[in-house]
């Protein structure tokens, strides 16, 4: 008996004790904190979501191991042969042709042009750097000025019905008075001493691409020199000569795809590989001086192998005077911010304010004053006896 009294007093001790964990619970369900925390547990998956995303973003963006990658990914670069002339004579000022390598596919991968080269050559006699901006003329008619003018007024005074009566008024008198001179061919208006205002705007059409012209003679003083003249011409005319290749479909082995395959005598060629891209500037104190240029394309390289002389070669057949005239278009626009990146006349203009700075911080009626004093000067205000003398007029 004994036992079982001590059997029954353990039993109500564990049910109190699930009774209170029952009561506890449901004090918590009441003040909904069970909600809460699957609310913070709901919240903190999405924050880990967008830390793992953001990571990985930066990984691929940023990590030294991904730059490595696609760097590698990208055929190198590789230097070809500089070509100078004159040979035997030294110059202060250059002009310089960058040439860059254009992309390897086809046949001609070992051909020079897939390399980066360098032509230094004196400074042509005519060189003028040209800059221009593209208008249009534009008609706008009574009907759309009309509009434009309501949508204005309307924005100003809000007064819709009043400016769409006046603007209708003004619409109205004008088609009138058109149609009338249109039915009797001009008279009413010639009769009038007036003609009509074809009411054109000048329009900003664009700004066209840069086109430039050097002319170089070559006069060979040596079979070195005469080499390194056939050198420049080769260079000049391979990079502006584009490639022919086609593509066939591989559907065999690990390299399965597109290939490129190059017959660059084959009439069926599918592609033109594009030409190389030249970087022209000047080298020496002239650099700092005048406007460079924008990326460009060889568009036309003339020989003229008599340089407009009587034709006459040297013993091994090479040409005594040779006229090279080469033809760039640029392949960006001069916009302003282009014009920044090639032009020294911020640094000009800045030593330009500091030399006049004094001067340009006086104030425009002293300026004024100043001018007027150097177009009319004071008169003398010397008085009639100081002109005649103590005596007065004899």
């Amino acid at each position: 008996m004994a036992y079982i009294d001590k059997l029954l007093n353990k039993f109500n001790k564990a049910k109190k004790a699930i009774n209170s964990i029952k009561g506890i619970q449901s004090k918590i369900q009441a003040i909904n904190y069970t909600s809460a925390i699957d609310a913070l547990g709901v919240e903190k998956d999405a924050a880990k979501e967008l830390i793992d995303t953001r990571r990985t973003t930066l990984e691929t963006q940023l990590s030294s191991k991904g730059a490595a990658a696609n760097h590698a990914m990208m055929p190198p670069k590789i230097k070809g042969a500089d070509l100078v002339y004159p040979y035997h004579d030294k110059l202060e000022n250059y002009i310089l042709f960058d040439i860059r390598q254009r992309r390897a596919r086809g046949e001609f991968v070992a051909h020079p042009v897939h390399t980066e080269r360098s032509i230094a050559l004196y400074i042509p006699d005519a060189l003028i750097s040209q800059a221009s901006v593209g208008y249009r003329n534009e008609g706008i008619n009574t009907f759309q000025r009309t509009i434009d003018e309501l949508l204005e007024n309307m924005e100003l005074s809000g007064d819709f019905a009043g400016q769409a009566l006046e603007g209708a008024k003004k619409m109205g008198t004008k088609f009138v008075q058109n149609a009338m001179n249109t039915m009797q061919g001009g008279l009413r208006n010639l009769k009038r001493g007036r003609a009509s205002n074809p009411l054109q705007e000048q329009m900003l059409d664009g700004i066209p691409f840069r086109s430039w012209d050097f002319t170089f003679d070559f006069w060979p003083k040596s079979q070195d020199e005469a080499r390194l003249v056939n050198g420049i011409i080769y260079a000049f005319r391979t990079s502006m000569l584009p490639d022919a290749y086609s593509e066939s479909f591989d559907v065999v082995g690990k390299d399965a795809g597109m290939k490129e395959v190059l017959k660059d005598s084959d009439l069926n060629a599918s592609y033109f590989n594009y030409p190389n891209v030249f970087d022209i500037s000047f080298e020496g104190p002239i650099g700092n001086k005048i406007d460079g240029f924008l990326p460009a394309v060889c568009t036309n390289a003339q020989v003229d192998y008599t340089g407009g002389q009587k034709f006459s070669t040297f013993a091994d057949g090479q040409p005594v005077h040779i006229q090279l005239t080469l033809n760039f278009l640029e392949i960006k626009t001069l916009t302003l911010g282009n014009y920044e990146s090639i032009s020294n006349g911020s640094a000009i203009f800045s030593e330009i304010e500091k030399g006049y700075g004094a001067k340009t911080q006086d104030s425009t009626a002293d300026r004024a004053s100043r001018l007027l004093q150097d177009i009319d000067p004071p008169k003398d205000e010397t008085t009639a006896s100081e002109v005649d003398g103590p005596g007065g007029a004899n």
